[in-house]
């Protein structure tokens, strides 16, 4: 009797085994999605604290594009790179929006200082970029003056240029900078925690030097010229013509010397040969 031989699964098997290798493929040729930093906020006296964190075994997430908005006002654009922190100056109803390539844009985060901050600035700030160099205009919506802000250049770093205390009110200030200088508005003295209320680039634009439109004022006289007539005087003739002097004027004289002597003449001739007329009978 002939033994009986089990059944062969090996083609199951080998299917299984094709299955399992194209997953396997697949899931390393396929990189997960590169995920951005998180981040997160927080409030404290006078500032917002900006975090953000990446996973730090993760070398895929690819730096991004950021720029931070107070109240409508870019204060800030820069890489968001790994982990990191800002601070920015804030008053209470400060809106705070982050925006970040490639994401949608924050939620508004209204600022509201934590319990026993006591007075912290109002303080809103816009920077102009003119001719003759940098123009913050700084509007102090307290009732007392903001005190301890520093512009911060690579000329001027880490002290920087002190400003005076800003009044309630607007107060616009000039600084005259090189075209390209980098700066920071902040409340001094200069650290890492020192909260920023403007950062940016200082850019002379373009239109400062376009050529002027105004013609260059030409002169009006050459010194022993005469006057130079600038309105029909009286007695000009029609169309605004000036009376005829000079020499055209004594022509015209001799030819009226000359008619008045020729009608002499004929009026003694006339006389010569006058007729005399007799009634008839």
């Amino acid at each position: 009797m002939r033994p009986r031989l089990p059944s062969r699964p090996l083609p199951a098997i080998a299917g299984a085994a094709a299955v399992a290798t194209a997953g396997l493929v697949l899931g390393v040729g396929a990189p997960a999605q590169a995920v951005p930093p998180e981040l997160a906020v927080e409030m404290v006296c006078g500032a917002l604290d900006v975090r953000w964190t990446s996973d730090p075994l993760d070398d895929g997430v690819p730096p991004v594009d950021t720029v931070v908005l107070r109240n409508g006002v870019v204060v800030e654009e820069f890489t968001m790179t790994g982990s990191g922190f800002r601070r920015y100056g804030a008053a209470d109803g400060d809106l705070f929006v982050i925006r970040r390539a490639g994401e949608r844009d924050t939620p508004p985060v209204p600022f509201a200082a934590p319990d026993g901050c006591g007075e912290t600035p109002l303080l809103e700030v816009n920077a102009t970029n003119g001719c003759a160099g940098l123009k913050l205009t700084l509007t102090n919506r307290g009732t007392g003056a903001v005190d301890g802000l520093l512009l911060i250049t690579a000329d001027t770093f880490p002290a920087g240029e002190p400003l005076a205390p800003v009044a309630p009110g607007t107060t616009e200030l000039g600084f005259a900078l090189p075209d390209g200088t980098v700066y920071d508005l902040i409340t001094g003295p200069f650290a890492l925690d020192a909260p920023t209320w403007m950062t940016g680039t200082y850019v002379r634009p373009d239109s400062c030097d376009a050529p002027s439109s105004t013609p260059a004022p030409t002169a009006s006289a050459t010194p022993g010229d005469g006057p130079t007539a600038s309105a029909t005087p009286d007695g000009a003739g029609a169309g605004g013509e000036l009376p005829v002097t000079g020499a055209a004027g004594i022509g015209y004289a001799l030819g009226g010397v000359g008619l008045v002597g020729a009608g002499l003449v004929v009026l003694t001739v006339l006389r010569r040969r006058r007729i005399r007329f007799v009634s008839g009978g």
